[in-house]
């Protein structure tokens, strides 16, 4: 028996049960995204990521939608106890 080929062999199922598990938990880990809400933050000019002006905590970003040729905004809240810079397009401690 010559092992090589067994080990091979083992090694290719391996690799293939491991890209399944893989793919599995990734396609489990995306969502849909947050849909659009209308809100009191001032309207969007150019594509990014804004402080919320009406929300302690929130950001939002703006997205051009070519197909209805208008901007999106999306709405997204920072964990609680931190707030959104718009310097580091992150949330921080305030």
């Amino acid at each position: 028996m010559n092992c090589s080929r067994v080990n091979l062999k083992n090694n290719t199922l391996y690799k293939i049960a491991l890209g399944l598990v893989v793919a599995v938990s990734i396609s489990a880990c995306t969502t849909e995204p947050t849909p659009p809400v209308e809100t009191n933050e001032l309207p969007c000019r150019v594509a990014g990521y804004f402080k919320s002006q009406d929300r302690v905590g929130g950001f939002y970003r703006c997205v051009w939608n070519a197909s209805i040729n208008r901007w999106i905004q999306y709405p997204y809240d920072c964990p609680r106890g931190l707030e959104f810079s718009e310097q580091l397009q992150a949330c921080v401690k305030p």
